[in-house]
């Protein structure tokens, strides 16, 4: 079994127009909403044993206040800044089998895209999909699973949803 979860980075500033879209940082609201989510992320098991991140500000911030318990490999993959989904999935299918759960810390378009595709339609969380469907928020995870033994066979349609959680349902209120 192979594990998947997607991370979107959380909220970012808009940046004056002089700032290139990777350099922008996370607003304070993302700052916290990246940290609840990585509390929420630490009480799951098995933790990720590797982290595939986007090599953007945002997501390095993301991740960082996150702040996951326990080591794991971090590779910061520029293929993945802005990719649409088929070439995040390349970027998964290259990982070494030893490695069981990815976190993967990226952005959408292609987030949501890849989100949706992985999930087989009719397998898995079924208020989770409902609610993916309309949006991929930012700071939000969504979890898979994968009855694969190695990386190169994850597919599109494979991944059974276990889990969607969106930053605003950890908020206090």
């Amino acid at each position: 079994m192979k594990r998947i979860s997607l991370f979107r980075h959380a909220e970012a500033i808009d940046g004056p127009p002089e700032m290139a879209d990777i350099d922008r940082p996370l607003t304070p609201r993302g700052r916290d909403d990246a940290a609840r989510m990585g509390g929420t992320i630490a009480k799951r098991e098995p933790l990720p044993d590797v982290v595939l991140c986007s090599p953007s500000v945002r997501t390095r911030e993301t991740l960082e206040y996150a702040n996951l318990p326990g080591n794991r490999e971090t590779i910061f993959n520029p293929a993945i800044y802005h990719a649409p989904a088929k070439q995040i999935l390349a970027a998964i299918k290259t990982l070494p089998d030893s490695h069981g759960h990815v976190l993967i810390v990226g952005h959408n378009p292609g987030f949501h895209d890849l989100a949706l595709k992985l999930a087989a339609p009719d397998d898995g969380d079924a208020d989770a999909l409902k609610k993916l469907m309309r949006k991929f928020p930012k700071g939000a995870l969504a979890s898979y699973e994968f009855d694969i033994g190695a990386w190169r066979d994850a597919a599109f349609g494979g991944g059974r949803l276990t889990d969607f959680v969106r930053p605003k349902e950890l908020r206090p209120r």
